[in-house]
């Protein structure tokens, strides 16, 4: 069976299987997001804590630029589930809405975020659109779009002040 060949290079190895430092740090900035997400009584903490994982990078610098990047496209993403709110909304029901628009969205996401030099955080900004464009519950105003974009910039600051705090205290602790 020549397709089995292709699975035996995915056996798990326990020699890999530790904590780094940037797991470690993953795993905090996952936890102060549904920490504050837990005491404010906030929604839509799959959001932030996903965004956190997107943006937490090796150190601060790569963290900050792939969490501006990520920002810009999930605004762009947001952006176009804006429209594809106003479209839904001037169409109520119509499947032609969703079948036509939600693609022409993704792509021009897509388009946008190559044409803003944010090509790395084409997924996330897709992502984005769907899930906001996907999940509108029914009666909800625009205020929804904006919530999910906002929980998008919580889990960047969260990422970049980990990712900064750590590599502040790691600095600290090795020159001592």
């Amino acid at each position: 069976m020549k397709i089995l060949r292709y699975f035996k290079r995915y056996r798990f190895n326990p020699q890999k299987f530790r904590l780094g430092m940037r797991t470690f740090k993953t795993g905090l900035a996952v936890f102060l997001v549904l920490l504050l997400f837990y005491i404010f009584g906030w929604d839509g903490m799959q959001i932030a804590a996903l965004t956190a994982i997107f943006t937490l990078r090796e150190d601060f610098d790569q963290s900050v630029h792939f969490g501006m990047s990520r920002v810009i496209a999930n605004s762009i993403g947001g952006f176009y589930a804006l429209l594809y709110f106003i479209l839904e909304r001037a169409f109520p029901g119509s499947p032609w809405v969703l079948l036509l628009a939600v693609p022409i969205g993704v792509m021009l996401t897509i388009m946008t975020c190559v044409a803003t030099n944010t090509g790395g955080a084409i997924i996330g900004g897709s992502a984005a659109f769907l899930i906001i464009s996907l999940s509108i519950p029914y009666g909800e105003s625009m205020l929804y779009v904006f919530t999910r974009v906002l929980e998008t910039f919580f889990g960047v600051f969260i990422a970049i002040l980990v990712n900064y705090d750590l590599d502040r205290m790691k600095e600290i602790f090795l020159k001592k």
